[in-house]
């Protein structure tokens, strides 16, 4: 479900011109009569079919309740594709923003506030939403600009057989990131052959550990503050596991990604996403593993949430028909296309009904939801968070020291914004 909007920066000039297009849109949003009873809905592909079909099958269901027809529009390079369609005036009357893009979209124009929506539909309710979920489509100024449609959160994934050729189980797992060095080097000790635990080093991952001394990645302007001194304090702990061999990248391994590298028994345990059950159950079935909460840090519950919403395009000539459709997606279709997608809801309520809080693999993600950090940070998230990805290896490494790194990738990223700027 998940997909990162980047490479806005190179496309920003285009934006500019979107904004005059939308204004001219927008003045004529009921001159067409005759495109009211069709909805173009824009998406990236599915991570699989299943999601493919439940999509298709939710779309069908809103056109037999409502006969409004959905045309789909379905983007392989999906920044890119929908920002050309901004620039043409044929961008998707309805389509998916993943969080991190959202103030971005926003400072552009080409998003509808969705509050009066809201506040008009009675049975919306938003206090049913994962508080974090839900406001990570909101926009500077305070409003929905998406109503998010599924999440995914991180959690503390273990081979059981590993564990247990170690003399341990899921109780030894470590309870806060302090007793992390002792649980892995223990592991390394017990199994010489197996990396204890394989993380990815993404900023996108580490937000909440970086910002778990009071520190900040990210000032009130959208600038980027990596150097923040209580950032580099925060993060030191993964260049000292690193360092210590306790720690490494699937990269390090030779694999493409960690779930390849823990499904295959290349590490004892690993931090990912809810994307990574699938792939452990379509792919190493015969894998014994299982997943619970990530450890704490400094005592303080923490992790990274990923949504994507249902937005609306501000040029919309349907803008009626719009809403109907994301708050139809949101509600009365949420449960069916949870359970048909095997994705997490962002309604309580829906978790509730599909009883999916009760799945023990599913749990320790839903319970994050709560308390995760959300993966949106300003409008030039995308760019600081490149920076951080390039030069956090070499801290890792030990090329240099890691208030070095983040120096380095702290000027650059904000060279780089400057730039966009101009």
């Amino acid at each position: 479900m998940k997909k990162m909007f980047k490479n806005f920066s190179i496309l920003l000039f285009s934006f500019i011109v979107v904004v005059g297009l939308v204004g001219c849109g927008s003045k004529n949003s009921d001159s067409d009569s005759s495109d009211k009873k069709t909805l173009t809905v824009g998406f990236w592909k599915g991570d699989s079919t299943t999601e493919d079909t439940a999509r298709k099958n939710a779309f069908a269901a809103f056109t037999k309740k409502t006969g409004i027809k959905i045309k789909e529009k379905v983007y392989n390079d999906y920044d890119t594709q929908l920002m050309t369609d901004f620039v043409g005036g044929t961008a998707p009357d309805v389509f998916y923003v993943d969080s991190s893009s959202i103030p971005t979209f926003y400072e552009q124009g080409v998003l509808e506030p969705l509050d009066s929506y809201i506040e008009k539909q009675k049975d919306f309710n938003a206090s049913d939403f994962y508080e974090p979920i839900y406001n990570a489509f909101k926009g500077s100024d305070g409003k929905m600009y998406g109503v998010p449609k599924d999440y995914s959160t991180l959690g503390l994934y273990y081979n059981e057989d590993l564990l247990a050729k170690a003399g341990m189980t899921a109780a030894d797992l470590p309870k806060d990131y302090s007793e992390m060095e002792a649980f892995l080097t223990k592991l390394k000790e017990k199994l010489p052959d197996v990396q204890p635990m394989v993380f990815s080093a993404l900023l996108a991952r580490q937000v909440y550990i970086a910002q778990s001394e009071g520190g900040s990645i990210v000032d009130s302007k959208g600038n980027a503050t990596l150097d923040d001194a209580k950032v580099v304090s925060a993060l030191q702990v993964l260049v000292d596991l690193y360092q210590k061999g306790l720690i490494r990248t699937a990269s390090d391994l030779g694999d493409g990604w960690a779930g390849d590298t823990f499904g295959r028994g290349g590490a004892v345990i690993s931090d990912e996403g809810t994307w990574m059950v699938s792939h452990l159950n379509n792919n190493f079935s015969d894998l014994k593993w299982g997943v619970t909460e990530l450890p704490t840090v400094n005592n303080q519950q923490g992790n990274m949430a990923y949504a994507v919403s249902y937005s609306m395009n501000s040029a919309s000539k349907n803008k009626d028909e719009a809403w109907d459709l994301i708050n139809y997606l949101t509600h009365d279709a949420m449960a069916d296309y949870a359970k048909a997608a095997s994705v997490l809801p962002s309604r309580k309520s829906v978790a509730e009904a599909i009883d999916i809080n009760a799945n023990e693999t599913m749990s320790p993600f839903i319970k994050a939801a709560d308390y995760a950090t959300a993966w949106q940070d300003g409008p030039y998230l995308s760019l600081i968070s490149s920076r951080y990805d390039n030069m956090i290896t070499s801290a890792l490494k030990g090329e240099m020291t890691l208030e070095a790194a983040l120096k380095e990738a702290t000027v650059s990223a904000n060279q780089d914004i400057e730039n966009q700027i101009k």
